[in-house]
């Protein structure tokens, strides 16, 4: 008979299984409404670093386009070097002759 009672109070009745259901149930809501809070908060941030890094594509395309006005700048003071180097030869080998 001892063995029956044991039994007894180690089965749970079903006021104490839906009280489990119903504590995992809230578990799992309070865990779903802080998902949804770390969600927001990830895209708030992440908003944040689009923007930044949109100012840092600008700032970057601005420096490029400067880089490539002083390589053609260069580039052309470089052709009027040559131009004027070969003007300069072709004056040396005319008084040489």
């Amino acid at each position: 008979m001892s063995r029956n009672s044991n039994e007894a109070q180690t089965k749970p009745t079903i006021e104490t299984v839906l009280e489990r259901i119903n504590s995992l149930g809230d578990n799992l809501q309070n865990q779903i409404s802080s998902l949804h809070g770390e969600i927001g908060s990830l895209r708030t941030e992440f908003g944040s670093l689009r923007n930044e890094f949109q100012l840092f594509r600008g700032e970057v395309e601005i420096r490029l386009d400067r880089i490539e006005g002083m390589t053609n700048q260069t580039r052309a003071e470089m052709l009027n070097l040559r131009a004027d180097f070969r003007e300069w030869r072709g004056q040396l080998k005319e008084s040489m002759a």
